[in-house]
């Protein structure tokens, strides 16, 4: 059964009438009635009435075409849905980051212009770990990810540098105690920490290492948090204090506290990373606003 014979049973089925079913899917009279007989044949049923002056739908041609005409329909639909992706007017575009890169600065422009200049894109943005975002991006769940990342990534990835970012000082304001930037290691060494496990991201967790390493900060973890959501939490609560990017404090909280530390001078890269294969026009679009 090949597509033709459905839509040439649903021309007949209309018209009930083998000329004018003809004319319109631009066939001859002979072709046509070859098709519905070997649709019928593979059917194994009748789907019209021989008449002495035509055809008639019967019973079963009756649910059939009201079967088939939804299907046709869905198909049409996809065959649209699918030109269109051809277009940057239209098409789908999907982005990952962390949830705090949003709230304001440039990546928030950004996406606001894109989605002012595209709005028959269907645009959607995924929250989550580096690991769970390049784990996407390698299976084509997303078109491009902001990411903080701290290795080399394969030949097949393109990264665009967006901005170096700040690590400061997350503290609780109900310590009662200020932290300057001039806090010393034997300060610091005194403190309970939150930290990101290892498993969260791996890369960031070593690249971290070797800096404390570097300043002999050795952290006293009392809380690991899955996120630096949740470490911020934490620390808002009482915890401890935390090493965070300076991003989160955008949005400002009265139960918190931040300030760079000299001994800790070194910035975060932040960069927007995707597939130098991706031939999605709403990406390339979405990658002039990048650059401007």
């Amino acid at each position: 059964m090949e597509l033709r014979h459905l839509k040439y049973f649903l021309a007949v089925a209309e018209t009930q009438n083998i000329r004018l079913a003809a004319q319109r899917v631009h066939v001859t009279q002979p072709a046509i009635s070859r098709k519905i007989k070997e649709l019928e044949t593979e059917l194994g049923i009748q789907l019209f009435d021989r008449l002495p002056k035509g055809l008639r739908l019967n019973r079963a041609g009756k649910i059939y075409q009201k079967q088939l005409g939804a299907v046709i329909r869905q198909i049409d639909d996809a065959n649209e849905h699918v030109r269109q992706f051809t277009h940057t007017e239209h098409g789908s575009l999907a982005l990952g980051a962390h949830d705090f890169v949003l709230w304001e600065g440039q990546i928030n422009q950004c996406i606001s212009q894109f989605r002012h200049d595209n709005h028959h894109v269907e645009l959607e943005v995924y929250s989550d770990t580096p690991m769970v975002l390049l784990k996407r991006l390698e299976l084509d769940q997303i078109d491009g990810a902001f990411l903080y990342h701290f290795s080399d990534l394969p030949s097949d990835y393109s990264v665009h540098p967006i901005a170096q970012d700040k690590l400061v000082l997350a503290y609780p304001s109900n310590w009662g105690k200020t932290f300057s930037p001039k806090t010393s290691i034997e300060e610091l060494n005194l403190l309970p920490s939150v930290r990101l496990p290892r498993s969260v991201d791996p890369y960031y967790y070593d690249w971290l290492e070797v800096l404390f390493q570097e300043i002999d900060w050795t952290p006293e973890v009392t809380q690991w948090a899955h996120g630096e959501s949740t470490m911020l939490g934490l620390v808002a609560a009482g915890n401890g204090v935390a090493i965070v990017n300076e991003r989160h404090f955008t949005r400002p909280s009265n139960m918190l506290c931040s300030t760079p530390l000299d001994v800790l001078p070194h910035t975060s890269p932040l960069s927007f990373v995707y597939k130098n294969t991706s031939d999605n026009p709403a990406l390339m679009e979405f990658l002039q606003l990048l650059s401007k």
